[in-house]
């Protein structure tokens, strides 16, 4: 029975993002496939330029960019209004900022990416797109981190460093966003868990309009924290998506 209610899910769920699997497929000039199938592709196009892409060969990657590009799980262009800035953190290989590239040809994109280990990866896929890369991990305070990385580069994980000063740079969020001059129309994270500390920092939420992420529960939190947290910034919440045993998306916007 259970097995037989996980097919009916999936098909469900197929039918669901077939409008946009569709649009975006022509939008990126992709030959569609079937999810059960699916292979990133050799390219993709970004307005008129036709984009190698590199990726690792690991289990998650053809589900990233399933998520991030064809299904639009992020909702690029839906209740967004008009984006001139993105801040993408937790890029891992940069599908989603490939796909914002696509939707805001003219907009200001940062990617952070903490995990050497992707970030060549990351490097070709948003050559010569006007994207800002910064090999750093993004939390509440200024610090070092090392990353667990032992499974696929979608999964790894920033702890802190046990020697300051030694391994990975992290800084604040609200050195992102002062970067990226003071005001970010999209936020997006999908960084493993480090969301709740992100979410810890009180001051520079009001200037990210719109939240974008993928939140997780691997400590015991609940989707109801999060959306506790997120009002608490100032946000009301438009859209949660599915749930699972580690987490799930949601969509959030400031007024």
């Amino acid at each position: 029975m259970s097995n037989a209610l996980s097919v009916w899910q999936r098909l469900k769920r197929q039918v669901r993002v077939l409008p946009q699997t569709c649009a975006n497929s022509f939008r990126f000039s992709l030959v569609p496939q079937l999810p059960r199938w699916f292979r990133v592709p050799a390219s993709v196009r970004i307005g008129r330029r036709a984009v190698p892409l590199a990726a690792p060969d690991e289990p998650g990657i053809s589900a990233d960019f399933l998520t991030c590009v064809l299904w639009n799980t992020y909702g690029l262009g839906r209740r967004l209004g008009a984006v001139h800035t993105v801040l993408d953190i937790g890029a891992n290989v940069g599908f989603f900022s490939l796909a914002a590239r696509g939707r805001y040809p003219r907009a200001v994109i940062h990617v952070y990416e903490p995990n050497p280990r992707v970030l060549p990866f990351l490097r070709a896929n948003t050559a010569g797109l006007d994207i800002s890369l910064h090999p750093e991990a993004v939390s509440d305070r200024a610090d070092w981190v090392t990353m667990v990385d032992t499974g696929p580069s979608n999964a790894a994980q920033t702890r802190a460093a046990l020697e300051a000063g030694k391994g990975i740079r992290q800084i604040s969020l609200t050195t992102a966003v002062e970067r990226m001059g003071g005001r970010v129309d999209l936020l997006k994270m999908d960084c493993e868990g480090a969301e709740w500390e992100i979410l810890r920092l009180d001051e520079g939420w009001e200037a990210i309009r719109n939240i974008r992420m993928e939140y997780h529960l691997f400590h015991g939190e609940t989707v109801d924290q999060m959306v506790a947290a997120l009002r608490a910034k100032g946000y009301r919440i438009l859209s949660i998506g599915e749930l699972n045993e580690v987490g799930g998306t949601i969509w959030a916007a400031r007024d």
